[in-house]
């Protein structure tokens, strides 16, 4: 898979419908902010069970994000209209199985990387990896008419991932300059990054599915 064309093809569409994201990302930002300057900043991947506040903050924010990613993903597959980013951006809320399913499936998924991490680090950073295209394939099913149980979902993206997890892992160190860039601003870079790692990882999901179904690549480099 070309990575690099995954992320121009997400660069170019960021870049020409910007506002449009910035005004799609904003809840999150805000909710994110609040979360920041309110209860400090948590650098775990999942929110701690320490601070009820925070942890409902953090899963709220978490499931806004699954919308806002489902948005990408229509981005990436020419099914979306740049209007109303604000609306667009609370997608998850406009169907009870795109929202119960991106609650449950967090938690489950929290539940199941903390018992690998008990085990080792290592086994729960490759389960995460296995576990990252859940969510763009349990919206996929629902769309389809095809309500498949939650652990379903998991399973389907263990099985997608299968020798891709490295490729996968390569392409999230490919943004850790990005990262830095978030820190050194204060995070004020995040209003650029977040979006286009969101997008590219879409294509990247988006690449995965046709591949599965022997369809040609859609990134505009070979």
């Amino acid at each position: 898979m070309n990575r690099v064309a995954l992320k121009e093809d997400a660069k170019s569409i960021l870049n020409s419908h910007f506002s449009f994201y910035f005004l799609l990302f904003l809840p999150a930002f805000i909710l994110e902010l609040i979360s920041g300057v309110v209860f400090g900043y948590n650098a775990h991947p999942y929110p701690e069970p320490s601070d009820g506040a925070s942890l409902l903050i953090s899963w709220l924010t978490s499931v806004l994000l699954v919308g806002v990613y489902f948005v990408c993903l229509d981005a990436i597959r020419e099914k979306l209209t740049y209007d109303q980013p604000l609306q667009k951006s609370l997608f998850v809320f406009s169907n009870g199985d795109y929202f119960v399913g991106a609650l449950l499936l967090s938690i489950i998924q929290y539940i199941f990387i903390v018992l690998w991490m008990i085990l080792l680090i290592i086994p729960g950073i490759v389960k995460a990896m296995a576990y990252s295209q859940t969510f763009f394939i349990y919206r996929d099913a629902i769309d389809q008419g095809e309500h498949i149980p939650y652990t379903e979902a998991i399973t389907r993206s263990r099985r997608l991932m299968v020798g891709h997890k490295w490729e996968y892992f390569v392409m999230s160190l490919s943004f850790l300059g990005w990262a830095l860039v978030v820190m050194v601003t204060a995070g004020i870079a995040a209003i650029w990054v977040q979006p286009y790692m969101s997008l590219s990882f879409a294509n990247y999901y988006n690449e995965l599915v046709r591949q599965e179904n022997g369809q040609p690549s859609q990134t505009t480099q070979s």
